[in-house]
Order: C-alpha cells, then structure tokens, then sequence
C-alpha cells in the first residue's frame, strides 16, 4: 500500500473539512428564509378534502307560534294576581271546552273606577243627545227663516211688477243687472250662495273673522250706499209710454177719466150758467136760482183743477216715488235673503263645531268605557289553547326581566307584562344572536344544524327562518362596542324531547368546500397585509407566504403557498423578528376623505381574519 506523504494528507484532511462544513451551512441556511428555533412547539400539518364553513352560535329554544298572555289593565300601581295556574301545567282540549281559569286578578279598583267613569259617561250622553237634537231644531228654523226670506223676495218681485207693468218691470231690472224672473232669481241665489260658501271656507282656512268679511256679496251691486232704484229716472216711463197695464197705467188711466169727465161737467154746467143768465135777464127765474147755477159753475171748475192736479201730481211725485220704493223694497228683500242665507249658515257652522266637539269628547268618553269593560274582562284569563302553560312572555329577555316583578300568586303586574305563554310545540324553533363579523354570511333558507344541549347526541335539521336588518339595541345597551342581530332558526319536524328554553347550538352552513388545502386558523399569521405560516423544516422553520380562503372557527382554506402534508407551527417562534411597518404602503392608503374609501377600506375590513392575528 501506497504511503501518502504527510503533506498532502494535511490538504486532504483541510478538503474534506471544508467540504462539509460548505454542506452543513447550504443546508443549515437555504433560501435565506429558514432559521433554527421552535422545537417545542406544537404543529399541524396541512391536509386537503372537503371543508364546511359554518357559524357558530348558541341560544335558546322557542315556539315559532304561541299564545301570550298579558296584563292589559292600565292602573297607576299596578294590580295583583289572586289565582294562577301552575307553571307547566298541560291545557287539554276539556278545559278549553269547559273555559277553565288560568288567570285571575284583583278587579276591586278597577270596578270602581269604572263606577266613576260611569257619571262622566252619563252627562256626557246626555249633551250629544241635545247636540244632535239642536242641531235638527236650528236646521228647521233656519230652512223656514229662509223659505220666508225668498216667498218675500218673490211678493216683492210681483209688487213691482205689478206697479210699473212686466214689460217695464223687466226692462228695467235688466238695465240695473238684477234677477227679473223666478229662472234668474233661482241663479241668482244659487251664485250668492256659492259666494257664501267660499268666503266661509276662506275664513276658516285663514281664521279670520267672517264678521270683518263681506265677500259673500262683494260682487253684486246691491252692496253699494245707494240704492238702485234711486239712479232711475221713473219719468221716462211716462213719456215712452212702456208702463203698460201696470197699476200706475190704471191710476192714470183713471185719474185722466176723473179730469175728463170733470171738463165735460164743467161745459155743462157753462151751458146751464149761460142759460140762467139769459132767462135771469127775462125774470123767468131768480136771482137765488141765478147764483145756485153760479156755484155749481165754480165747483165744475174746482173739480177741474183737482183732477188734473192730481194727474200731475201723480204723474210728477206719486209715480216716480212709489216706482222707487218698491223697487228698493225688492232690492231689500234680495238682500235679506243673502243676509238670512249667511246669518243661518254661520249659526249652523257654530252648531255644527259644537256638536263635533260634545260628539267627539262622547266617543273618546264611549272609547274610554269599552276599555274599561276590555280591561275588567282582562283580569280572568280563561283556556283558549291546548298546550302547555308558561310563566312570562315568550320573547322576554334578561333586560326586560329586571323591569317585570316575578309572576306569581300576589305579585303585581305593571302594565303590558307578560303574564303566561301556551306555546305551540308543533313548531319550534331557536332564536340566535349573529355577531356582525358573520352577519355578511348570513342568508335566509340557509341550512342549519341544532344540537340540543340536552339532548347532545340528537342533530336536528333546520332553516334560517328570519335574520334581523338592524343590531339588537338590549344586547348593545351596556356593552357599545358589541353589536349582534337577532336571528330565527326554525327546526324541521316535530320532536317530543324539546321544550321551549332549552339551550341549544346552531351550526349554519355558510358553505362546503371541495377538495382543498386547510390548516388550523391559528397557524396563520398577518403582517403589512400580507398572510403566511411558520412551515417546519428538518433545523427549524421557514417563513411562507400564503393566499387564504374561506373560513370557519376552526380551519382556514389556503389556496397557494402550501401542500398537502406540510406542516406548520400554530404559535410564532419566539425568535421570529416581525417585520418593521412598510411605511410607504401605509402612505400610498387612500385617506377616508369620501365615501367610496370609506366603503373599500369597510369592504377589506369585512374578509373573515385569522383568530391569531392580533399575535402578528
């Protein structure tokens, strides 16, 4: 055998120690990433299959549909119960037949508020029956004040007419814009009432006083401070010759008959003074005989003069004066009927407020003793449904407990507490609160799992029945930062063993996964936004990035950065340096200056987050 010399053993020995020491550290640091460390700490390894996510969430068994009871009787301290049935007692179909008390409470003080209500209720009664009865009686009157006012405006329309003639009485009513028949006095009528009726309306949007308000008639002439007869010159009437066969035609007429005759007598009696003298002058009579012809000579000639002067007269004062007043009397009746239709609608409008008011204080009255009647028939609670009987409303939760005295035989009931609940255990289901990171996954007809704690080994199949829009403001009243929604799970089927307040937990199936990558949830971790996990290798742990999925309460889903069978650390080394904040990512952040950032950084924020990434 060959003898090496003994320097070039030394360089072998120098090579093959470098060799390995170059060995050891390629292997010892690797990509750079791998460091030594977390020997004692647990570790899970990544598996692949199907994974469910679900939520997670306790409460409490309750019928969907129930029968609540409560104290409906409004008493400033309340009242008390005298009999109660025993909590859990089971109503069967014979006691709803035979009406059997459930519930029976003190009616002492409301019975004698009823008696007092009762004398309030009487004289109340009492001033709507003469209300209504008044109100028949001033609208009697005031149809029969009115009936008169327009008979009177028709007789004074006749006067008129009659006086001066139709013709003329029309022409002239015409000129002067006034109702000249019974056709324009029913128009007439019907616009000043339309006028009536719209000042008052106006009055009573406004408020104003209607005694300040004329514009019920402002529009007709008749308003104005002097009348129109006055601006008529009756006179022409005479010189045109229109009166017709009107009674001031027939007085003239007459009276030209009275002065005719009475100039034809004054020619006879001329005749037989013409007469007398000559047979004076012959002595063929007296001179008494002579001077009784002369005196009737003079009393032809008187009689003359008087019936001319009253023709002039007439024609002259009489006419024109008379014409005027009655036309001013038929102008006051028209008048009269628009004031009579006014004064009796305004007495009517003050009737009629009156009468809404007694009426409306009867029905609050009335109201008020139906409830009275509603709340005394309250205090005995009778069987109406088959079921079992329970202390307390359905829905009451620990907050409104503490308001509420327990139920039992002389506890006393404020009003609107629960008393008992029969509810119906054919369909049960359980109430939920959804805490508001899950919210989002949550939806309606969703499929639910419930374990009866119970009952542990049963699992009961069931549906998101309802989910609520808004947070549950009791949950949040002392503890702000904690914001859940109530939600309702409504269980398939019907199962003897449930009781309403069992506690129970749901599972909701958000979704199932197929065949994919999951590790523990507390294997990831989060820095600068960025996920990984600590990966096990054979001289420590490696530092690998990872793109997450979804999640449940235990697993999450890794869709890169890791296979099937590596295995990660589920707490960080203790010598792992986190990385310092990349200042500049933080300020290329957009600012929540408008909504829409608002809403993306929201959006972010709403990713379901490792439990383990408060440790990052």
């Amino acid at each position: 055998m060959r003898i090496l010399p003994e320097r070039m053993k030394k360089w072998i020995i120098t090579g093959t120690v470098l060799t390995v020491v170059i060995s050891l550290t390629v292997i010892f640091r690797g990509d750079g990433d791998r460091k030594k460390g977390g020997e004692d700490l647990p570790v899970a390894v990544a598996q692949r299959g199907d994974l469910v996510i679900d939520v997670l969430e306790g409460g409490n068994i309750q019928a969907l549909n129930f029968l609540e009871f409560r104290n409906e009787v409004k008493l400033p301290n309340g009242i008390k119960i005298l009999e109660i049935i025993e909590e859990g007692y089971y109503v069967t179909e014979e006691d709803v037949a035979k009406g059997k008390v459930l519930v029976r409470l003190d009616q002492s003080e409301l019975e004698e508020e009823i008696v007092d209500h009762d004398v309030e209720f009487q004289q109340t009664d009492a001033l709507y029956a003469e209300a209504k009865q008044n109100i028949e009686i001033q609208e009697s009157e005031a149809l029969s004040e009115i009936k008169a006012a327009r008979q009177a405006l028709r007789f004074a329309l006749l006067d008129f007419q009659k006086f001066v003639g139709a013709g003329a009485a029309q022409e002239t009513l015409k000129k002067l814009g006034l109702p000249f028949d019974n056709d324009s006095l029913a128009s007439y009528e019907k616009e000043a009432t339309d006028l009536i009726v719209k000042a008052f309306d106006a009055q009573k949007s406004s408020g104003a006083d209607e005694e300040n308000d004329d514009s019920n008639v402002a529009s007709f002439a008749l308003v104005a401070n002097d009348s129109l007869a006055a601006n008529v010159n009756f006179g022409t009437f005479l010189k045109e010759d229109v009166l017709g066969d009107g009674e001031a035609e027939q007085t003239i007429r007459r009276m030209r008959d009275e002065a005719l005759l009475a100039s034809s007598e004054l020619s006879v009696v001329e005749e037989s003074v013409e007469g007398a003298k000559r047979l004076h002058q012959r002595e063929f009579i007296t001179k008494q005989t002579l001077e009784n012809e002369l005196v009737g000579l003079d009393k032809a000639r008187l009689a003359l003069q008087r019936s001319e002067t009253e023709l002039e007269l007439f024609r002259d004062y009489e006419f024109p004066k008379e014409a005027e007043k009655m036309l001013s009397l038929y102008e006051e009746a028209l008048l009269s009927l628009i004031r009579t239709k006014r004064e009796k609608l305004a007495l009517m409008s003050q009737i009629y407020a009156k009468y809404r008011t007694v009426k409306r204080r009867y029905e609050l009255e009335l109201k008020k003793r139906e409830n009275l009647e509603e709340q005394l028939a309250s205090c005995v609670i009778r069987a109406s449904q088959v079921g079992l009987v329970a202390y307390g409303g359905a829905n009451t939760d620990y907050y409104t407990s503490r308001y509420y005295e327990g139920i039992s035989s002389g506890a006393t009931l404020k009003v609107g507490q629960p008393i008992i609940t029969i509810p119906d255990m054919s369909k049960l289901g359980v109430e939920v609160k959804i805490h508001e990171s899950h919210i989002k996954k949550i939806e309606l007809g969703q499929k639910v799992y419930i374990t009866a704690e119970s009952v542990p080994d049963k699992i009961l199949n069931g549906r998101i029945a309802k989910v609520a829009v808004l947070p549950d403001s009791n949950a949040s009243r002392y503890n702000p930062s904690l914001k859940v929604y109530p939600a309702t799970v409504e269980i398939e089927g019907t199962h003897e063993f449930l009781k309403p307040g069992m506690s129970a937990k749901v599972e909701v199936i958000v979704d199932e996964l197929e065949n994919v990558t999951y590790v523990p949830v507390q294997s990831v971790f989060v820095e600068n936004g960025e996920h990984f996990v600590f990966r096990k290798t054979l001289t420590g742990y490696e530092r690998r990035t990872v793109e997450i999925g979804a999640h449940n309460n235990d697993f999450i889903e890794l869709r890169d950065g890791l296979e099937e069978g590596e295995q990660v650390y589920l707490k960080m080394p203790d010598d792992y340096e986190p990385a310092q904040v990349d200042k500049a990512r933080v300020a290329r952040r957009p600012r929540p200056a408008t909504v829409d950032a608002k809403a993306d950084s929201t959006a972010s924020t709403e990713k379901p987050r490792p439990r383990s990434d408060k440790n990052a």
